[in-house]
């Protein structure tokens, strides 16, 4: 299996700062957006007119698809608001897994592992395993996922592993750049792995990816383990 580093062309710190203030700015219009919208399907539903309902529907669930992709700019950004603590293991990935209700999903959390704690922002890390979950279902067709975690000189390896069809070397090279997206007709927004690695790397933690064509992707969310007390 071919293990290559992420290629990072782009000034990742300035597309960052950029990211957090296209978010900012997409919240405070999506806010009054959102609202607005609220306030006419009240209105109409309380005069009884319902000829509309479809429509301020869709706007409604488009905006709140725009207002999501809002959250993960400012998540990928690193500047969303962060509460660190010594988070357990095996409840976070517990709770990841829980939002992936996937009968494809293999869960297994080494006892040594189970027991550990690392020190980061929990919600942040419960979405950054749950977007290598979805990464993973993308790749993996009709094949299996494994969600692993297992404890190696002091750190904890959370491990994504899919049976798909794995990636070329040179999307591999490409797949944590913001933005960068295999998917077709913007399906996706390219910002999954980016925003891992940055949570990675804000935890003092690593992703590490590996990947060749016939043998699926394995990603390893790699992060320091908290010294018991």
């Amino acid at each position: 299996m071919t293990g290559m580093p992420p290629e990072t062309p782009l000034d990742t710190n300035d597309v960052a700062q950029f990211s957090a203030h296209v978010a900012h700015d997409l919240n405070n219009l999506l806010t009054g957006i959102l609202g607005n919208l609220e306030l006419m399907q009240n209105r109409a539903r309380r005069n009884g007119i319902t000829d509309f309902d479809s429509y301020l529907e869709g706007a409604r669930n488009a905006g709140s698809r725009a207002a999501d992709f809002a959250r993960r700019l400012l998540a990928f950004s690193g500047q969303a608001s962060q509460e660190r603590a010594a988070i357990a293991v095996a409840s976070a990935l517990q709770e990841a897994a829980d939002t992936f209700p996937d009968a494809r999903l293999h869960l297994a959390i080494a006892a040594e592992a189970g027991g550990a704690t690392i020190f980061c922002d929990g919600a942040q890390l419960i979405l950054s395993v749950a977007e290598l979950l979805k990464n993973a279902a993308e790749a993996a067709g009709g094949g299996a996922i494994t969600l692993t975690a297992s404890l190696k000189a002091g750190q904890v390896i959370i491990t994504v592993q899919d049976s798909g069809a794995g990636m070329e070397s040179d999307i591999l090279r490409r797949c944590t750049v913001p933005f960068f997206s295999t998917q077709p007709n913007g399906t996706a927004k390219g910002l999954g792995l980016p925003i891992v690695g940055r949570f990675a790397q804000s935890a003092g933690g690593a992703l590490e990816i590996t990947s060749a064509p016939g043998a699926g992707t394995i990603a390893k969310l790699i992060l320091p383990v908290v010294p018991p007390p």
